[in-house]
């Protein structure tokens, strides 16, 4: 009976102390070889695996582009484009020697290129007097070129008008703008390069006569008068020496003057209103 109280009472003590916590330190992890050597129950091609320090993988970075967005790429920009016409050596001599043979005054002047080639002239003329007798108001840098047919329609087209329209009067000026402007058509923002850009062309404001008076540029479409008359006739006329003519009136940047200019089209195409 003693013995069998004694086994019971070993058998809760037993119970008792495998539920307990341990206390103290645990046992040092013995390396791979030293658990081959102390497990004899592993046989000895058994691989135990080693215990390595793995590194911490990084994240990466997220995109805040959102999905099907498409990422705009910085490219170089692109250089100016290049709007000064290369005069022809021969062509140019030429017209020189056609204004001098129409009795025009004016004198050569410095290359000009303004912010980098997108506007300028390569051989500008300062023209001070088309025909004998006629002077320009303000004589700005021009072409040979737009010289040249603002003498011949001087001479072949407005002198003739003139005569029939008022037969009393002679011509002795033309009040213009600055020919040469680095702009944009009409003042504009953005577009293409305005003609007055590259030296090609000339706004004539007024022409002034030899008593004194002058017929301003305005919109004379209805105009039933012979100064109507006449400045119908010598803006048609201007067609046939420039390539690009736009009257008074013939839109809301127009108003006040008559636009000319020698910007020259495929196939010979003049653009006149």
């Amino acid at each position: 009976m003693m013995m069998r109280i004694a086994a019971a009472l070993l058998a809760t003590i037993s119970l008792t102390a495998a539920n307990l916590p341990i206390e103290g330190p645990l046992p040092e992890a013995k390396p791979v070889e030293a658990q081959r050597s102390s497990d004899k129950s592993l046989p000895d091609n058994t691989k135990i695996p080693e215990t390595k320090d793995i590194p911490t993988p990084v994240a990466k970075p997220q995109s805040t582009t959102e999905p099907g967005a498409q990422v705009e790429s910085k490219t170089p920009e692109e250089p100016a484009v290049q709007n000064i016409v290369k005069e022809d050596p021969q062509a140019y001599a030429v017209c020189l020697s056609q204004l001098k043979s129409l009795g025009a005054e004016f004198s050569e002047a410095e290359s000009i290129s303004d912010e980098d080639g997108t506007c300028g002239i390569e051989k500008p003329i300062r023209l001070t007097r088309p025909l004998p007798g006629i002077k320009l108001s303000d004589p700005s840098p021009l072409r040979c070129k737009a010289a040249l047919a603002l003498s011949h329609w001087l001479k072949d087209t407005v002198q003739p008008t003139l005569k029939v329209a008022f037969p009393d009067k002679k011509i002795t000026g033309v009040r213009n703008a600055a020919s040469y402007t680095c702009r944009k058509r009409n003042h504009a923002e953005t577009g293409k390069i305005s003609e007055h850009a590259k030296g090609n062309a000339i706004d004539v404001i007024a022409l002034e006569f030899d008593k004194g008076d002058a017929i301003e540029m305005k919109p004379k479409t209805e105009d039933p008068t012979m100064e109507g008359a006449f400045q119908r006739t010598v803006t048609a006329g201007a067609c046939l020496h420039f390539r690009t003519v736009l009257s008074p009136g013939s839109d809301a940047t127009h108003e006040d003057h008559l636009h000319l200019d020698i910007l020259e089209r495929k196939g010979g195409y003049r653009y006149c209103r």
